[in-house]
């Protein structure tokens, strides 16, 4: 058979599946439609394509879940927009440190770049699927001590009531692009595939207090932007 004919067959039964539960291999799929490997991985790249299911690394295939609506024109941290969605959110932290410079340290004032900048990654789940890897960094001159608060489920909340600084504006560089391999191990993103690049330099006023980098699993994700004229 040819694939888009197993395509059809994989499809009628994705309705006896739930979303984000794993569904046959492909070698299972090969022998019970008697066709070769190859030819069921095509079918189910296109309904990755189609947004019917997505692969984890080393796990295999799953239902798509609804689609997480993104807001670019927001400034509503992860938690509140995540719950206002219907999705059951946690958070893992997976590192913090402290680093004398930063690639893009040239957007923070001299005064705030001076004493170094403090990492924090961390991962994020949506009904216990890994679909963003956070990368925060804030200068330790503006904020010290930030580390003795708890950052993993919220770092703008953090900011907001520890140090009294307002999330008042945001500037955002979106893309596609590869994975690394830390990325495809905490995300499931199989190397071959692509995921969503959001760069956010949030500010305080005129005041720049943070930078961050975003990425996403790409098949989890909608951006939404509302235009008025």
């Amino acid at each position: 058979m040819k694939y888009m004919e197993i395509r059809d067959l994989i499809e009628a039964e994705l309705k006896n599946y739930s979303s984000n539960q794993i569904i046959p291999s492909e070698r299972y799929l090969a022998l019970k439609f008697d066709c070769s490997r190859e030819t069921v991985r095509k079918a189910y790249e296109q309904l990755r394509a189609e947004d019917k299911i997505f692969k984890r690394q080393n796990l295999g295939w799953f239902v798509s879940n609804k689609k997480i609506q993104y807001y670019p024109n927001s400034i509503e941290n992860f938690r509140s927009y995540m719950k206002a969605q219907g999705f059951n959110v946690r958070t893992e932290l997976i590192s913090t440190r402290q680093l004398e410079r930063l690639d893009h340290s040239n957007l923070f004032s001299e005064e705030n770049r001076k004493l170094g900048f403090i990492e924090i990654i961390r991962l994020r789940y949506a009904d216990d699927v890994p679909v963003l890897l956070e990368y925060n960094y804030l200068p330790v001159a503006l904020f010290p001590d930030v580390l003795n608060y708890n950052v993993i489920t919220s770092v703008q909340d953090v900011i907001k009531n520890h140090f009294h600084y307002n999330y008042t504006s945001s500037q955002l560089k979106i893309k596609n692009t590869g994975v690394s391999h830390f990325e495809s191990q905490h995300l499931g993103i199989p190397l071959s595939q692509t995921a969503t690049y959001i760069e956010r330099i949030s500010k305080s006023d005129d005041l720049v207090i943070e930078y961050d980098i975003e990425i996403w699993s790409q098949d989890k994700i909608e951006m939404t932007l509302d235009i008025q004229a």
